[in-house]
């Protein structure tokens, strides 16, 4: 059995488990399915606003689909939510991402 489908059976048996969303979107951005990934990481962000690894994940996805003005949003949204974690060096990895983006 592949990752993939390991990974969708795990998460039949527990349907709201974030991680589980977030590591198949992983392997479905290994694999290029580039929809599907986004599908995933959208629901982890929405499930979980405070799920803070998914921003910048999502973030450059939509950077790789030529949506700038998404990713920028996202960055900023991670860049929010890592200032109320305090969580400083991954405020500094989206901030670098989001600079790298806008200049």
């Amino acid at each position: 059995m592949d990752r993939l489908e390991s990974l969708n059976k795990m998460l039949e048996a527990n349907p709201e488990d974030l991680f589980l969303h977030y590591a198949l979107a992983m392997e479905y951005m290994s694999a290029n399915e580039d929809m599907l990934a986004m599908e995933k990481l959208e629901w982890v962000k929405s499930a979980s606003p405070a799920y803070l690894a998914v921003y910048y994940q999502l973030a450059k996805l939509y950077e790789k689909l030529e949506e700038p003005e998404k990713a920028i949003e996202i960055y900023e949204q991670g860049i929010e939510v890592a200032r109320e974690q305090n969580e400083m060096k991954t405020m500094g990895e989206l901030r670098s991402a989001l600079d790298e983006l806008i200049f």
